[in-house]
């Protein structure tokens, strides 16, 4: 579609590790929705990235409508240069096409041995979910994700949205036939259903925040932080195109308030601690966020990636319109 070798290959890494992590809804089937966004006009492949205000700490990036894993990347990389300068960086960005799985840049700045904090919102449009105690959608799922490094342990990595799921999540349910988990949507007239149909099809039915007014709290906070700082935009009557997404990262030095090797000892003791817990009878051991995914990305190392065939069929259909091979392997 016109991107770089580098930057095509960026993306695609993004995709795979999103699916090899348990991430389907931020994974390969997303590729015909960028097909889309590029035929729409809302996506360019070749733009670059730039920074276009800065001081010593922070940093404005305007993404120029490249691929959102690209602009991230980009911020990402903005983010730690200054924080290992200054201590501490914020960089907000805008003008980003989708970003994808939030972890894969919290996890970038934890392997740099910072505290990675990450927001992103859909300046203003993606209205999928309900304010707490709200029939009629007003937010997008708004997620949050942070890295923490640990010494011999895992550190502490997490990527959920302000909503009780994903909607790409809950559009993977409709692709393999599957109920919902109760909690998760309310239908067209406020009533609780586990019929993920009901969020694609008229009148359309809406996502409830994660946790009722905790995530409802958090998720305009994300607007804030990342829809009105980064100029990117907010929530309206009248918001831009869906999936541009505004963000906002933190990364904070930890060598500026104690010595990493006593920060990242003490996270690996928090960490040990709480996985000392006895699992409840049945269940699994205790595990420390980002453990699953990691687990679940060996595991499909191993075994292979599934994908539905109905979003094979639509990825298949971009590759045929590119002149490419939609076979699947054998």
């Amino acid at each position: 579609m016109g991107a770089s070798r580098e930057d095509a290959e960026q993306v695609a890494t993004c995709l795979v590790r999103a699916n090899l992590s348990g991430y389907d809804s931020h994974g390969v089937f997303r590729l015909p929705q960028h097909y889309e966004w590029w035929k729409a006009g809302l996506l360019d492949p070749a733009a670059r990235p730039v920074v276009v205000g800065e001081t010593a700490f922070a940093a404005r990036v305007d993404g120029r409508q490249a691929f959102g894993q690209v602009v991230a990347g980009f911020a990402t990389r903005v983010a730690i240069e200054k924080a290992r300068r200054s201590g501490v960086a914020v960089v907000t960005a805008m003008g980003s096409n989708h970003v994808g799985r939030l972890a894969d840049y919290a996890e970038a700045i934890q392997e740099a041995g910072l505290i990675g904090l990450l927001t992103v919102n859909d300046s203003g449009a993606g209205q999928w979910v309900v304010p707490c105690g709200g029939m009629e959608p007003r937010l997008a799922t708004n997620p949050i994700a942070m890295g923490i490094p640990g010494g011999t342990g895992p550190g502490i990595l997490f990527d959920f949205s302000t909503s009780a799921a994903a909607h790409g999540k809950v559009r993977q349910l409709l692709l393999r036939g599957e109920a919902a988990p109760p909690g998760w949507l309310i239908d067209a007239n406020g009533k609780e259903t586990t019929d993920p149909a009901y969020l694609f099809t008229e009148p359309h039915g809406a996502l409830l925040p994660a946790g009722g007014h905790k995530g409802y709290a958090l998720s305009l906070a994300v607007e804030v932080l990342a829809g009105i700082l980064s100029g990117a935009g907010f929530v309206r009557p009248d918001p831009g195109p869906e999936e541009m997404n505004g963000m906002f990262i933190l990364a904070l030095d930890v060598a500026w308030f104690l010595p990493p090797a006593e920060f990242r000892a003490q996270v690996d003791r928090l960490t040990a601690y709480v996985k000392s817990a006895r699992p409840l009878p049945g269940g699994e051991p205790v595990h420390i966020p980002g453990e699953g995914s990691r687990a679940e990305a060996e595991r499909r190392t191993r075994e292979g990636i599934a994908i539905p065939e109905q979003a094979w069929a639509r990825v298949a259909g971009v590759l045929k319109d590119l002149g490419l091979s939609g076979e699947l392997p054998n």
